[in-house]
């Protein structure tokens, strides 16, 4: 890659002197043309025709011929500069970059706003160029439009001006961040479409079939016509398709011809598509209220029916393991009640979880549910809670409670979630309940009650005691569910106003009995054997 890329620098810099010379030359009879250049890339496309044509189809220059890097070099016209104009690619080989396998391409379109392109631009073709073209000359979007739909669906916008690297080379010393990701961005297409059981050339097909899908603005297998074909493959788009290609992100990233070196925080947001199919069901997302989860409490419905019937009485209880993939090998699950699936009837759902982290703080969330045996996934992009809003969750530590972590022996963690906080009907008086988990290890986050196991050993004893008068008085909270939910009746708040509720965790099991801390040190009274709690009552 590094003897390429000098190359590259070598033959910019003979194409720089020669389009000085030509400018230099023609000073004096009228605006220079433009000199561009740029990748065509499914894969890089060696020996590609590219050349530019107006909107209505009519030559404006080339072609010319891509070298083995899917590079290519030409001249516009000044007098064509001042219109739309369309990167146009055809034909070429390229070696696919989730299959290895050798291929021919198919067009490739990149569309350049009018007045946007000058000497020296650089634009490339990529997949998702291709599609937004295809949405502007084939289905009467603006470019902006056009661009505003694929994010939605794809989860980023195209840069054409970036020259993509190629996702299945080391990256060479000079290769930038954003190269590298466009070269990974390409990958997971031809990832996509070897998961549904394209050929890599019939992925060009597909590009067509996508922008015909996202016409409507919804990537769901349908445009307003009905079902979307791909071509003459005999296949259709199904409704899960924005799904599909949330799960090739995640599967090139770990295709081992994938050699970006990305890391699970590197790779861009995953779009959050919520249907999904198995072989015999399908599986809808479907959130409580408009907001993105946060972490903290989650609650939401799946919708699980028969893909034969459309019927939903007979389905088996899913299963549900999330996960979040962090930097490197490293991931972790997150606390859930016990059940954490709750059966409403009809194959409808509600499930209850308690995210650790947002998205944020480094990597990805998998919700990965399995119903009879069939497993789908959900990639929720899961939020910081906002400054001024009700703290979701807090954390006290074990102090002789110990457990063995990735640093070596420390006190145990026990996260602490605002369950819910509930007026009690006009009396100036409040209920409000907390969920309780502790850690086992990065995937096992067992509830905290009278009875639960922690490291083998039982819970002989929990007390949780909740003050609303900054500590002056403790009131005890009722755990008797044995669910990890623990209430407390009758604290005095003001609707509206925000105020503070502290909390403190006594837990005695395995012959250590210790108020938990803040800091995992012995417990000082009133400095670190507590936790607080930001609530609004009537807020959020």
């Amino acid at each position: 890659m590094k003897q390429v890329s000098v190359f590259k620098t070598g033959l910019y810099l003979a194409m720089a002197g020669l389009v000085g010379l030509q400018v230099a030359c023609s000073s004096d009879s009228g605006p220079a043309d433009a000199s561009i250049s740029g990748t065509i890339v499914a894969a890089p496309v060696n020996g590609a025709e590219v050349g530019v044509v107006d909107g209505s189809g009519n030559d404006v220059a080339g072609p010319v011929s891509t070298d083995a890097n899917g590079m290519y070099t030409l001249v516009i016209p000044n007098g064509s500069l001042a219109q739309d104009l369309i990167i146009k690619s055809t034909g070429g080989t390229f070696t696919d970059e989730a299959t290895g396998n050798s291929g021919t391409a198919g067009a490739m379109y990149a569309y350049a706003s009018a007045g946007s392109l000058s000497n020296g631009s650089s634009v490339s073709a990529t997949p998702g160029s291709t599609i937004i073209a295809e949405l502007v000359m084939n289905h009467g979007k603006t470019k902006a439009e056009a661009e505003t739909a694929f994010a939605a669906a794809f989860g980023y916008t195209p840069d054409m001006s970036v020259n993509p690297a190629d996702a299945t080379t080391a990256p060479a010393a000079d290769e930038t961040d954003d190269e590298t990701l466009a070269g990974f961005r390409a990958g997971a297409f031809s990832q996509l479409a070897m998961d549904l059981g394209l050929s890599q050339d019939d992925q060009f097909d597909l590009f067509t079939a996508l922008a015909q899908d996202l016409s409507d603005d919804k990537l769901d297998g349908v445009d307003a016509s009905g079902a979307v074909a791909i071509g003459a493959t005999g296949k259709s788009l199904e409704v899960d398709i924005q799904n599909r290609f949330s799960m090739a992100l995640v599967n090139f990233k770990n295709n081992p011809n994938n050699l970006t070196g990305l890391d699970n925080n590197e790779f861009g947001d995953i779009p959050f598509a919520k249907v999904a199919l198995t072989t015999n069901y399908q599986i809808e997302y479907i959130p409580t209220g408009m907001m993105a989860p946060i972490n903290g409490k989650s609650t939401f419905q799946i919708h699980v029916t028969n893909r034969s019937d459309g019927m939903g009485a007979t389905i088996p209880t899913p299963m549900l393991m999330p996960t979040m993939y962090m930097l490197g090998t490293y991931m972790h699950s997150t606390p859930m009640p016990s059940p954490a699936i709750a059966d409403d009837g009809n194959g409808l759902y509600t499930v209850t979880l308690y995210y650790l982290m947002p998205t944020a703080m480094g990597g990805y969330w998998d919700l990965k549910f399995t119903v009879d045996g069939e497993e789908t996934h959900f990639y929720p992009t899961v939020m910081m809670a906002m400054e001024g809003v009700d703290t979701p969750q807090v954390r006290l530590k074990g102090v002789d409670d110990q457990i063995m972590t990735m640093t070596g022996m420390a006190g145990r963690t026990y996260f602490i979630f605002k369950e819910s906080l509930m007026a009690q009907g006009g009396t100036g008086k409040y209920d409000f309940s907390v969920f309780i988990a502790a850690q086992e290890t990065m995937m096992s986050f067992p509830a905290v009650y009278d009875g639960s196991t922690l490291s083998g050993n039982i819970v002989t004893d929990a007390t949780v005691e909740i003050s609303d008068d900054d500590g002056a008085s403790w009131k005890p909270a009722n755990g008797a569910t044995n669910d990890g939910i623990w209430s407390v009746n009758g604290l005095t708040l003001t609707d509206g106003v925000a105020d503070e509720i502290m909390v403190r965790l006594r837990v005695d099991s395995n012959g250590i009995n210790e108020l938990k801390t803040t800091d995992g040190t012995v417990a000082v009274t009133g400095v670190n054997d507590y936790q607080t709690f930001t609530v609004t009552p009537g807020g959020m």
